[in-house]
């Protein structure tokens, strides 16, 4: 564009002062002017005037054609985008190609994967919320989230128009999203977390991490994470080492709760670790729903 402005100044100074000269030599030839005694080697001057005239306007704009053609090009190689470094992973579904460094993420669930982000320095563009539980994002500080969009809530279906308006270049979510997974992955690469399966946190924390193009950060958690354990660990085996630990989630009423597989949540795993004793160290299934009459069972020294 520069360049073109450039050349159509340099045009326009000459035409200006190729006028200048033609309007002197006029001037000069009216003060001479004398019919019926000019030479006749001049009386085709102003015809020759106008024709070289013509072609200097026509010499200008001869070229304009090609240098903004040629700008054209300039500017579109200019403003197009340098091809986008991806790689492959595999995720619930199969294989997904995602940037290799993504900058925009919005993540469709407020829990499990959204603290491995969150740990991981990276802030989402766009999160779903609990819109049923006392905390927004539970065991995240909502402060941590205060001008982050929401897109929805657990237990229904996200915004696809605000997630589409938040021009994300990468979605992460659980399988539960799978049947939207097409509209999804048609907004930006969507990877899908079967949390059920990935239910270690520091299996998920190095999924996130490679995903995000994090995994030197994650080493770097799980190594501090293993150095508090390892100092914190002579101080409980000293108080509690004879002492038992349960830990139950009560449900919408009263008299229904449920108990975990030990390594199933993070609690057990911390709780395993640390060297303590878990009453549900035992138990096989993943998820027990168990009704008030049998809490005795499950009772302890400590009782979360």
């Amino acid at each position: 564009m520069l360049l073109l402005l450039v050349v159509k100044a340099v045009c326009l100074l000459t035409f200006a002062k190729f006028v200048w000269v033609v309007k002197t030599v006029f001037s000069s030839l009216r003060i001479l002017w004398q019919p019926r005694q000019i030479s006749s080697n001049y009386k085709f001057l102003p015809f020759f005037l106008t024709i070289v005239l013509v072609l200097a306007i026509a010499a200008c704009n001869h070229n304009t054609p090609q240098q903004e053609t040629s700008q054209i090009q300039t500017d579109k190689s200019t403003l197009a985008q340098t091809p986008i470094e991806t790689k492959t992973v595999s995720d619930a579904l199969g294989k997904v190609e995602i940037p290799v460094q993504p900058q925009r993420v919005v993540v469709l669930e407020e829990n499990v994967v959204l603290d491995s982000v969150l740990a991981l320095g990276i802030k989402p563009v766009g999160v779903m919320y609990c819109r049923d539980c006392e905390e927004n994002f539970r065991g995240i500080p909502n402060e941590l989230l205060a001008d982050v969009p929401i897109v929805g809530s657990i237990g229904s279906q996200p915004s696809l128009e605000k997630i589409l308006s938040l021009k994300p270049d990468l979605i992460l979510a659980l399988t539960w999203l799978k049947n939207s997974y097409k509209l999804l992955s048609s907004i930006a690469p969507t990877v899908m977390i079967d949390f059920p399966k990935m239910y270690d946190f520091k299996e998920r924390l190095r999924y996130v991490a490679q995903v995000l193009g994090k995994s030197d950060r994650a080493e770097e958690l799980l190594t501090h994470y293993q150095n508090r354990i390892q100092k914190l660990r002579p101080q409980f085996l000293n108080k509690l080492e004879t002492k038992t630990i349960s830990v139950i989630y009560l449900a919408g009423s009263a008299d229904v709760f449920y108990s975990y597989r030990a390594d199933f949540l993070g609690y057990g795993q911390i709780i395993t670790d640390a060297g303590l004793r878990l009453i549900q160290q035992t138990q096989k299934e993943r998820q027990l729903t168990l009704s008030i009459e049998v809490l005795p069972e499950y009772d302890a020294d400590y009782l979360l």
